[in-house]
This record gives C-alpha cells, sequence and structure tokens, in this order.
C-alpha cells in the first residue's frame, strides 16, 4: 500500500488505489465520488440535529441577553436551559447515528440527568443537616 492517509477515517479508507470514500457497502474514489452516488447524500440525523440545536441556542442566548421585553426574557431563558441539556445529550452521540440510535442515546442522557436531579434533591437535606451539626 503506497502512503496513503485518512483524514476522516469513519468514511475513509486508504487503498493501494489511493483514499477511497466508504458509501454504504461501497468504496467510491475519493475524487469524482459524486459520479457514482445516486440521488443527493443526506446527513445523518444527529448531524443535522446537532446544526438545528446550535441555531436554537444562539436563538435562546438572544431572547436572554435583550433588555427590551421582560417576557421574551421569561421564554427564552427555559427554552435555553431545556435546549442546553438537549446539546449535552447530543453532544456525546456520535453524529453518524441515525434517528432510532439518536433518540436511544438521548432518551438514556435524559434518563441519567433526570437520575441526577433526584438523587440531588434527596441528598440536599442531609448535607444542610451536616454541615449546620459542623
Amino acid at each position: 500500500m503506497k502512503n496513503v492517509d485518512t483524514v476522516d477515517p469513519l468514511i475513509e479508507v486508504a487503498t493501494d488505489e489511493g483514499r477511497m470514500l466508504q458509501v454504504g457497502d461501497l468504496l467510491l474514489p475519493e475524487h469524482g465520488a459524486s459520479a457514482y452516488i445516486e440521488g443527493p447524500v443526506r446527513m445523518p440525523f444527529a448531524a443535522r440535529f446537532q446544526g438545528i440545536l446550535i441555531v436554537l441556542l444562539l436563538i435562546g442566548m438572544v431572547l436572554v441577553g435583550q433588555q427590551f421585553s421582560k417576557p421574551l426574557y421569561q421564554f427564552g431563558l427555559p427554552f435555553l436551559v431545556v435546549f442546553a441539556f438537549a446539546q449535552i445529550a447530543f453532544g456525546n452521540i456520535p453524529p453518524t447515528s441515525g434517528f432510532r440510535k439518536s433518540m436511544g442515546l438521548f432518551l438514556l442522557t435524559w434518563a441519567i440527568i433526570a437520575a441526577l436531579i433526584l438523587f440531588s434533591v434527596k441528598i440536599a437535606p442531609t448535607l444542610i443537616g451536616l454541615g449546620r451539626k459542623g
């Protein structure tokens, strides 16, 4: 094999012919691969949703940062919090994941966050009591 490196090992393969793109089960030459691909290539669900979340987070920051309307601020703050938690989840999901895998990992992440919040609420009185005794 020649001295060939891959830039993105998730979609590329180094072969004797050079760098090849892996589209499903097909190996296509890096240059001119679009001639072999039928129809538009869609981004995986997780990658698209991460882009959408970034836009929503920016909107939330603008709503919180504006100083003209208190109702917009009151809407923007929980909006920003919810989408920040969603970004925490989707930031840990591989961008190549499809809808089913993304939603499964998303729900698992929200379950872990909910468990941590419930644990924190349960243990807070005990910790406060220990602090008062000290």
